[in-house]
């Protein structure tokens, strides 16, 4: 399944990096793929669906977390220990291997000494599901090399396993809606919300980006080799599918789905300050004709000029000279032209050094490089500029549905 090279990865991730959950589990069942979830203060009718609706070679691995004591957390535990063959509430692992259903692994990191460091969250949470999962992959427990990730409340299409295909890819995101809420007022928020994440990631793309791809932990799956290489999910409380997608764009291609899509619950949760709750409470009830909301698209042409100089530059020098005032108050402001002299000093080839600069100026730098733009004289703007974006102009670039698209055009 695997190279030697990627295994040899994959053997130093497991022994080096790998989180000590997953050291003493074995099944005695074979699987064609699996997914893992993260579930915290989670109601138990979301995760029977979804493990109801999961073909049966599937196996899923359900990381039941808390930071601290929590009844309603407590409670979804004991409701899948009915289910397993050892009912024990204070084991670390247990699992239902019922052969006319998916298997199901649970993980217990919801008890006194069990507990996720909230400075680690959701992060560690998949990062605990992930390893488990290569740990089964490679011992062919699991035998589709790709580690699917997704939410309690999302609902997986038919579809859903058979959309991501073994190859080269680094991994795979998957297309994307979310259910509207009832009131009016919030499905205007939500609308407004997905063409904020459409207008970057499309903006990204447009301008020549590897990183344009939507960034949610519940839309992600992961090659394995490449999972190890990067070693595994930041532990981070939010951010983690950003950043694992980050490292991930370096080493080979994010592959955009064009399939069925994913659809994500529309709640208002503010358990984490970045996120689609919070996200959608800032939109609401918002003066659209007046309050600016989305990064000017000026800053995407501005972006790809750099990104277009930094894939031929041969030498430092030759960036610096690029006639371009607000890349050039971006040098400045951020002092990058220091880090590109080492680089190239440490570069012996030209084609070394190129690489070297799109990795280092990765999605992170680029939404810094966004921000910054912004800050100097290129501010947020309003619907109706936004609307004339290039990339929000075809159906074929946009991450959110046209027919989404269209609603909110009719408010501008």
């Amino acid at each position: 399944m695997f190279s030697h090279r990627q295994q040899t990865t994959i053997d130093q991730y497991l022994a080096q990096y790998s989180e000590p959950d997953g050291v003493e589990i074995t099944l005695n069942r074979q699987f064609s793929q699996v997914l893992v979830i993260p579930a915290y203060s989670e109601r138990p009718a979301n995760l029977i669906r979804l493990w109801a609706e999961m073909p049966t070679n599937s196996l899923m691995i359900l990381v039941i977390n808390a930071p601290a004591y929590d009844p309603k957390t407590l409670a979804l535990l004991a409701h899948f220990e009915a289910y397993c063959t050892r009912k024990d509430p204070q084991a670390r692992w247990q699992s239902s291997l019922q052969k006319n259903k998916a298997g199901l692994l649970i993980i217990n990191r919801c008890h006194h000494g069990g507990y996720i460091p909230e400075r680690q969250g959701v992060g560690l949470a998949r990062k605990i599901g992930a390893d488990i999962a290569l740990k089964l992959i490679n011992e062919g427990i699991v035998q589709s090399p790709i580690i699917h990730s997704t939410d309690a409340d999302a609902h997986l299409p038919k579809d859903y396993f058979t959309q991501t295909k073994p190859g080269d890819a680094a991994g795979w995101v998957y297309a994307y809606r979310h259910r509207l809420p009832a009131p009016e007022h919030l499905k205007i928020a939500m609308r407004l919300y997905e063409l904020k994440l459409s207008h970057f990631t499309g903006g990204l793309r447009w301008a020549g980006s590897r990183f344009g791809h939507a960034s949610l932990g519940s839309v992600i799956a992961v090659n394995a080799a490449a999972y190890a290489q990067v070693r595994g999910f930041p532990k981070r409380p939010t951010g983690e599918d950003f950043y694992l997608l980050n490292k991930l764009a370096k080493i080979g291609p994010i592959i955009r789905l064009q399939g069925a899509r994913v659809v994500l619950s529309p709640r208002l949760s503010q358990r984490v300050p970045i996120g689609t709750g919070t996200g959608v409470r800032a939109l609401i009830d918002q003066n659209l004709a007046k309050t600016a909301l989305f990064y000017n698209p000026d800053a995407f042409s501005h972006l790809q000029s750099l990104l277009t100089t930094l894939a031929i530059a041969e030498t430092t020098d030759a960036i610096e000279r690029i006639p371009n005032t607000k890349i050039q108050s971006y040098f400045t402001n951020s002092n990058c032209l220091r880090t590109f002299r080492k680089l190239e000093a440490n570069t012996g080839r030209k084609a070394h050094f190129q690489r070297a600069l799109l990795n280092w100026f990765d999605g992170f730098q680029q939404l810094k490089f966004i921000h910054h733009l912004r800050d100097l004289d290129l501010p947020d703007v309003t619907l109706a500029r936004v609307l004339q974006a290039p990339w929000l102009q075809s159906s074929q670039t946009l991450d959110m549905s046209r027919d989404r698209l269209e609603r909110i055009q009719d408010l501008a």
